[in-house]
């Protein structure tokens, strides 16, 4: 039996538990540079079971966006907008949350086995025209960079003051 990997943020309110498993994480809103966005960019999703006051408290799905250069040498973690990981958390919190992004896409082999998945259901899909081709070509480029990154490619474009 595998030992699940588990990462915890303690934040003043709850312990956010993300527990590595497939289902737990899924990669999504994949969005190809064009002429208006220099760089390839998608979501990121973990799901989190929040513990409160000793008491199971639900799971919420939390988000990280993440863009990666044109020539996909560097990644940047960005705060979305709706879900993210970073939001309502003092800067202690946040490098928590830095952490356990750091840990998905640098050292998580879960990590690693969903984005290889998908890779082979790009592969199988039956793509004609040439526009689905270009975009199918520029997520396997991304994604199989995804399989090998290293602390120094990523670059946390969060902002880290406190909040009250």
């Amino acid at each position: 039996m595998n030992m699940l990997e588990s990462k915890v943020i303690q934040t003043r309110f709850e312990k956010e538990i993300f527990i590595e498993e497939k289902s737990t994480i899924n990669i999504n809103g994949f969005r190809s540079l064009d002429k208006n966005t220099p760089f390839y960019e998608f979501m990121i999703g973990l799901d989190l079971i929040r513990i409160r006051d000793n008491e199971y408290y639900g799971t919420k799905k939390s988000y990280a966006n993440i863009r990666i250069s044109e020539d996909l040498q560097s990644l940047f973690v960005l705060e979305p907008d709706v879900q993210s990981i970073f939001s309502i958390k003092n800067k202690q919190e946040k490098e928590a949350a830095i952490e356990l992004v750091q840990y998905l896409l640098v050292d998580s082999q879960t990590f690693k086995q969903e984005v290889s998945e998908m890779i082979s259901n790009i592969r199988k899909e039956n793509v004609v025209n040439g526009f689905e081709v270009k975009d199918a070509k520029a997520k396997l480029d991304v994604l199989e960079r995804l399989l090998n990154v290293s602390n120094e490619d990523i670059k946390f474009m969060i902002r880290m003051e406190n909040i009250a």
